[in-house]
């Protein structure tokens, strides 16, 4: 199986009732707030996060998406945190600096619910004995690790020596191997990486300078667009919804609910496949019956979104994200080293302040063939000269089309090897009939799927590797 990183393209430049019901419940949780309670002042915060920790790294159930602050074991940071948290180097302290240690401890709450969920069967009561001296259940276990959290994070963080200790550690490691650094590995291996990206750009980036109708058919076109109709939104509208969600301390913009909703759907595109076999239909991926092989559940053609950020200047800009699954990416001969299980493509679109698209870009899920599509005024700005803080030159490719009122942009993939080989533009109901309707998924389910024989797993690994 090719390795496909949960986490494939980063940002530019650098989340009335009945009475007696009521009281039931607000007696059930006040039962579930003095057990939690309990374990607490009887084991100990530090010991039970620290439990928490060991249960999840013996199984295997990490979750990725952001990581563990070293001596900080309550929150956790992803590259954008990591870039704001530099502001307060000289000075830990006051509301930004609260709101920033907000979101370290929401995404740590994350992740560790994740992580719970995922554990399996004999680790969770295992690990609730551990924690309770008999068994409860995942809920119980992580309101006794949250409830630690939130008390390590007042207590510790009210002293300036960790506050300022917590700058300094604030940071996301890239995964470069430093054994094959400290060799030379590195160097050696750049050299023909470089140039077989660069051949590969010559041979397939053409297809972008011929219209989408001019291209060889393999199989037969098959246009997967939004299954629900609604309205696009205009610039006006969206810029709206971006500053209404846009945190007013650290600049970050993060709809939700039915905004949300509407900015995706806004910006989704059509997707037009040619679909020789089977391997070139989305879907869903699941666990199999045997848990150990992925399957796409092509009866349920999803398009998974997610929302991320980038950093432009001294502006953060939302993103919004959209990727598919292909089962594989099928061989072409014994020699295809490219070939195998599980494929998929992501699109992403940058909104400017204006409330228009800003910059397109596609990547596989494997992390490889970064194409940037810049609109007016950027294009300007993005020569396509090498970048050096860059291992793989992006191809940068004039040639984006930006949709008028109503319309959305259509991605044309080849068949086999799925590569986005043209854009265009299009109505959303020309040719209604003949498309067939995808749902959204948040990209967050795939972090904690259903297995069938009960629990749930995650379908990356504890490096962010599937």
């Amino acid at each position: 199986m090719r390795a496909l990183r949960i986490s494939a393209i980063l940002g530019l430049g650098v989340s009335v009732c009945v009475i007696t019901g009521c009281s039931t419940a607000h007696s059930l949780n006040a039962e579930n707030s003095t057990k939690t309670s309990a374990a607490t002042a009887a084991l100990g915060c530090h010991d039970i996060i620290e439990n928490v920790h060991r249960a999840v790294d013996d199984a295997k159930t990490g979750d990725a998406e952001a990581r563990r602050i070293h001596g900080f074991p309550y929150l956790r940071i992803n590259r954008l945190l990591a870039h704001l948290g530099r502001q307060f180097k000289d000075r830990p302290s006051g509301p930004a600096f609260e709101a920033w240690i907000d979101r370290l401890r929401a995404m740590d709450a994350e992740a560790t619910r994740i992580e719970i969920n995922n554990l399996p069967t004999g680790e969770m009561l295992a690990l609730s004995n551990n924690i309770f001296g008999r068994a409860a259940n995942r809920e119980s276990i992580f309101d006794a690790a949250d409830e630690c959290a939130q008390l390590r994070r007042t207590k510790e963080l009210a002293d300036p020596i960790q506050r300022r200790r917590l700058v300094n550690v604030a940071y996301v490691p890239d995964n470069y191997s430093e054994l094959a650094r400290s060799v030379g590995l590195f160097p050696l291996t750049s050299i023909p990486v470089a140039a077989g990206w660069e051949k590969w750009k010559k041979e397939n980036l053409s297809t972008f300078r011929q219209p989408s109708a001019s291209l060889p058919v393999q199989g037969r076109i098959v246009k997967y667009a939004p299954a629900e109709s609604h309205a696009i939104l205009n610039a006006a509208e969206v810029r709206t919804i971006v500053e209404r969600h846009r945190d007013p301390v650290l600049g970050i913009s993060e709809p939700k609910g039915r905004d949300l909703e509407r900015l995706l759907h806004s910006f989704a595109p059509i997707w037009q496949i040619d679909v020789a076999g089977t391997y070139d239909q989305i879907g869903y991926p699941t666990w199999h019956d045997d848990g150990n092989s992925i399957v796409v559940d092509r009866r349920k053609p999803t398009v998974f979104t997610r929302v991320s950020h980038a950093v432009v200047g001294n502006q953060i800009l939302l993103q919004l994200n959209y990727s598919i699954w292909f089962q594989e990416r099928p061989s072409d001969g014994p020699f295809d080293a490219l070939s195998g299980t599980l494929d998929g493509l992501i699109w992403r679109v940058t909104l400017a302040p204006t409330g228009r698209p800003l910059i397109y870009d596609s990547v596989h899920a494997c992390g490889c063939y970064h194409l940037l599509f810049p609109l007016e005024p950027l294009r300007s700005k993005l020569p396509n000269a090498r970048m050096h803080t860059l291992n793989e030159v992006p191809a940068i490719l004039n040639v984006a089309h930006t949709p008028a009122p109503g319309q959305r942009v259509a991605l044309r993939l080849a068949t086999a090897t799925h590569y986005l080989v043209a854009t265009s533009v299009a109505e959303p109901h020309a040719d209604q009939q003949t498309n067939q309707g995808y749902q959204f998924a948040d990209d967050r389910s795939l972090r904690s799927l259903r297995l069938a024989g009960g629990g749930r797993r995650s379908l990356f690994g504890v490096d962010g590797i599937i």
